[in-house]
């Protein structure tokens, strides 16, 4: 029989505290008795296929008792759970399925699941699954390569269960929180943060119900929510707000990650609700990399100092380098030695003041302007200085009908707050030629993915008619 650690964690709150709530919001709530009958029926769909060790299957569910029960299923049959965000189209689902060879897909449209509202999709309509995993794997993380292809992140539970430890150390999180469960279960970050918890002490997880910003406040206030993660757009949607909505007196740690967190969203939340916010900076490939243990960090633009058990060197070049136990075992289906052996290079450049970690851009994001490297942080952080400007990005962009590359520079401001001649005026003030963005664009928000960080996509799909 498949054994492992997170599932033995969970069936122990199973034997020591079956009816307590494991998964609750404001009108439901299920306990691991209740949860383990959900994953129970989804496992009868599972033992019709030839799934087990060495295989994976893939998960779709929405925040709620259905995530955890399907994780639950999948793990008890021996198989990696392939995690999908929700939202993902079906025929994007597929074809992830296709290219990292999953032997099926268990989904869950609803948050608050009956025994029979699971369905299974076999692989290619039945077809045998791809074989061949290492069977410690416990989860398959997804991300994209440099081709844009899909690819999955291997990652055993001794490596999750090694970031787990080194959050709770490093957060001085408690055995029994009150974890508010509004950003993705599916996400690296969520599935740390938030279902690890609930299997390895006991928290409590507070599900909000509806989209309306107002909504995970609420049911924070309503449900005494202690813990709060959450993403930079969250926080700074909250503290633009004209009446931002209460906080529960309970709440006693705010977490953000996934994202640069600006200083002055920081510092507006603090004076607002009255509590700090930690800055935590992780990878899925590496978990949690740094941590901002007083509550001041953001408001200095760093990210503090690095995560309990977590080695944070920078290579020549300042690329940021982590090896821990929480560093996942590779990629699938094609390795990288950026990350193998207990270490991953990340992308992202670094520096260290005062002992803590502040990042300036990432390798990849370096615009090449005829022969010239341009890094977009520069031109972010001058951009930030000009009064109207709410947030700003710089990339590199093709001109048309020409082998040059330009900056451009994508801004987010109040309508008519803002002019292209004023901001072009303002960065030949500040920067050197070549570094001053030739295509301004002026929206009024940012476009993000679900995860709260720029979704760079669409922000390439943006355009501007003067390269003035």
């Amino acid at each position: 029989m498949h054994t492992d650690p997170i599932i033995e964690a969970f069936d122990h709150r199973l034997r020591q505290d079956p009816d307590t709530p494991m998964v609750v919001s404001r009108r439901r709530e299920s306990s691991a008795t209740e949860i383990d009958a959900l994953a129970g029926a989804a496992g009868e769909l599972l033992a019709g296929l030839d799934v087990g060790p060495g295989t994976s299957v893939g998960l779709a569910a929405p925040n709620g008792p259905g995530f955890v029960a399907g994780l639950l299923a999948i793990r008890r049959a021996g198989a990696a759970v392939l995690l999908f965000d929700a939202r993902t189209p079906e025929a994007e689902k597929q074809r992830i399925v296709s290219t990292l060879g999953a032997g099926a897909l268990l989904d869950c449209r609803r948050a608050w699941p009956g025994e029979d509202d699971f369905s299974l999709q076999g692989a290619g309509g039945g077809g045998r699954p791809a074989k061949g995993l290492d069977p410690k794997i416990a989860v398959i993380k997804l991300t994209s390569g440099s081709t844009g292809m899909p690819r999955g992140i291997l990652t055993p539970s001794a490596v999750l269960l090694a970031d787990d430890a080194a959050l709770t150390s490093t957060m001085g999180l408690g055995d029994e929180e009150r974890i508010l469960a509004a950003i993705p279960m599916s996400h690296s970050y969520g599935l740390s943060s938030v279902v690890l918890p609930a299997f390895t002490r006991r928290a409590v997880l507070i599900v909000p119900e509806g989209i309306n910003p107002l909504d995970p406040m609420i049911a924070a206030r309503e449900q005494r929510a202690t813990f709060l993660p959450t993403v930079p757009a969250y926080l700074q949607a909250l503290v633009k707000m004209a009446s931002p909505p209460r906080a529960p007196a309970s709440l006693r740690l705010v977490v953000t990650a996934g994202a640069p967190l600006k200083p002055d969203t920081a510092r507006r939340f603090r004076e607002v609700y009255s509590l700090p916010v930690h800055v935590f900076y992780g990878a899925s490939e590496s978990g949690g990399i740094t941590f901002d243990r007083t509550g001041t960090a953001g408001e200095r633009g760093s990210l503090g100092t690095p995560v309990d058990g977590v080695n944070v060197t920078l290579e020549p070049g300042g690329a940021v380098t982590v090896a821990s136990p929480a560093v996942a075992a590779g990629y699938h289906p094609d390795g990288d030695t950026s990350l193998e052996s207990g270490r991953f290079r990340t992308r992202d450049l670094g520096v260290f003041r005062d002992g803590e970690l502040h990042l300036e851009g990432r390798l990849d994001d370096l615009i090449n302007i005829r022969g010239k490297k341009v890094n977009p942080r520069e031109v972010e952080a001058v951009l930030g200085r000009l009064d109207g400007v709410d947030e700003a990005v710089a990339l590199g962009a093709d001109v048309d009908d020409s082998d040059d590359r330009i900056v451009r520079a994508i801004i987010a401001c109040r309508p008519g707050a803002l002019s292209r001649d004023t901001v072009h005026a303002w960065c030949r003030r500040h920067l050197v030629g070549h570094k001053v963005p030739r295509s301004i664009v002026l929206v009024e928000q940012l476009p993000r993915t679900a995860r709260g960080k720029l979704d760079r996509a669409a922000l390439l799909e943006l355009r501007a008619s003067d390269h003035g």
